[in-house]
């Protein structure tokens, strides 16, 4: 009899167990189904093609290219096809209030605990010290950056500097100087001068000529806005979710649509080289995750590019960088921890570069 109970008792129980595991079963099988997806290229959608949720593909081939990352302690050199990394110690420590790396002509200027230093990645050549600054831009002349030190005097907030990068041995030469108040912020340079965030009633985007001390209105905006990148004279901004390209010459902006299932833009992106593409990262939406997205710039259309899910655009200035050839890109990503990913233009989709990206936050990166 108590045989008989046991037997009645244990089989709901398997029977219970039977339909959890075979719903189990079904959470996992419609995890690794391929979702519809889009391939990138410069000229418009692609036919789709699956994409799966699984661990982001590895690089398999050669990209020719080297990376600088910043971090805690400096910066990080990351040889991308060799998979190695080597610390350049820069001193102090990098605080939340620095933002960003800059390149130019063989240079990287690092923005470390308040003060700038122009790093070079030739061993034996120590960073040379550029003075306090709270932020830096590239400037329009090649060899020049521009220095952004915040003061906290609301009147005089902005305390800018274009300076010439020179050796280590020697201080830097100022091209440039002044100071702007608090609604008128530098994000950008710009043929001319600075590109400011205007705030306040007849605000906007607006070129200020350091020479003379005024500012050309150019765009009427909803400020804060973030401008992720300038090339020539086109300037690329994201207000709130929007994406929009405009011309500093004639002061003409244009929407870029949103790739379907993405909630808009996030605040990162860089131009390509030649400024016919803008590498842009997308918000996730209710059905994607954010992602890299190639936009052509003549065009004003956004792509997403494959196998690039969980790119981010958060407390990394650049988060988005292309090589020289203007043939590869490379991203932050997410997944697992902070990584690296990268796409190549005419492949069908996005790698993960394989290298450990240490630091509690993604680095901001640029190619060498």
């Amino acid at each position: 009899m108590g045989r008989a109970v046991s037997s009645r008792v244990r089989q709901p129980a398997l029977l219970v167990g039977v339909l959890l595991a075979g719903l189990l079963a079904i959470r996992v099988a419609a995890w690794l189904l391929p979702l519809p997806d889009a391939q990138a290229g410069v000229d418009g959608p692609l036919p789709a093609t699956p994409a799966t949720r699984a661990r982001p593909v590895a690089l398999a081939e050669a990209t020719g290219a080297s990376l600088l990352l910043g971090g805690e302690e400096g910066l990080l050199r990351v040889d991308v096809d060799a998979g190695a990394t080597r610390s350049i110690r820069l001193p102090g420590r990098r605080s939340e209030t620095d933002r960003g790396l800059v390149r130019g002509d063989g240079t990287v200027v690092a923005v470390h605990g308040g003060t700038a230093y122009a790093a070079t990645d030739r061993p034996g050549h120590p960073a040379a010290r550029l003075g306090p600054a709270s932020y830096a831009l590239a400037a329009a002349d090649p060899g020049r950056v521009w220095l952004v030190e915040e003061t906290g005097d609301p009147d005089h907030w902005f305390r800018v500097r274009e300076v010439e990068v020179t050796g280590p041995s020697e201080p830097p030469r100022v091209r440039a100087r002044g100071v702007l108040p608090l609604g008128e912020r530098p994000v950008a340079a710009a043929p001319g001068g600075l590109l400011l965030d205007v705030a306040g009633p007849g605000g906007g985007l607006a070129v200020w000529d350091p020479r003379t001390g005024r500012r050309r209105h150019r765009f009427d905006v909803a400020s804060p806005v973030t401008v992720m990148a300038v090339t020539g004279r086109t300037v690329a901004w994201v207000e709130g979710s929007t994406l929009r390209l405009g011309d500093l010459a004639g002061g003409r902006g244009r929407v870029v649509a949103a790739p379907p299932g993405s909630d808009g833009f996030a605040p990162a992106g860089a131009f390509s080289p030649d400024g016919r593409v803008l590498a842009a990262v997308t918000r996730g939406g209710d059905a994607t995750r954010p992602r890299l997205a190639l936009v052509t710039v003549d065009r004003a259309s956004a792509v997403p590019v494959a196998g690039s899910e969980g790119a981010l655009a958060d407390r990394c200035a650049p988060c988005v960088t292309w090589t020289a050839a203007g043939d590869w890109v490379f991203f932050n990503r997410l997944g697992p921890g902070f990584g690296i990913g990268a796409y190549r233009l005419d492949r069908p989709r996005a790698v993960t570069v394989p290298v450990d990206v240490p630091g509690p936050f993604p680095p901001s990166l640029v190619t060498i």
